[in-house]
């Protein structure tokens, strides 16, 4: 998903005035990416909501942390709880684990899950029902 700077950066008038540079727009791209990367707010939330089973929709995000609305007590607690122990991962893992669980559920189709995506998945309790 590209953010509003990179969608400006394709609607900017190009003119003799206002000249933008392939290599600007490519890095402006590439960092709204990494970016969004870093934050992979969609991906825990993803993986959060698999876990508790609350809905996707319950969750937002505000200044690039994951957050939760309309929760009762005792669901924040377990989305704080499973937020802390993806938050122990890297980007890579992260975006692992949730390609894999979607991919399982979406399409029935089970790949190749390297270890610590593995344990990532295993410590949210995902294997048991999904499986």
């Amino acid at each position: 998903m590209l953010s509003v700077t990179s969608l400006q950066l394709y609607l900017l008038p190009i003119d003799e005035y206002n000249m933008i540079t392939q290599k600007e727009a490519v890095s402006a791209i590439y960092n709204c990416v990494k970016e969004h990367e870093k934050s992979l707010i969609d991906e825990k939330a993803f993986l959060i909501s698999l876990s508790v089973g609350i809905p996707i929709d319950d969750f937002y995000e505000v200044d690039g942390r994951l957050t939760y609305r309309g929760l009762v007590n005792g669901y924040v607690a377990d989305c704080e709880k499973y937020l802390s122990v993806i938050d122990k991962y890297d980007g890579k893992t992260i975006l692992n684990a949730s390609l894999y669980m979607f991919n399982l559920i979406r399409r029935g189709i089970t790949g190749k899950l390297d270890e610590k995506a593995l344990k990532l998945l295993s410590e949210l309790n995902l294997f048991q029902g999904y499986s």
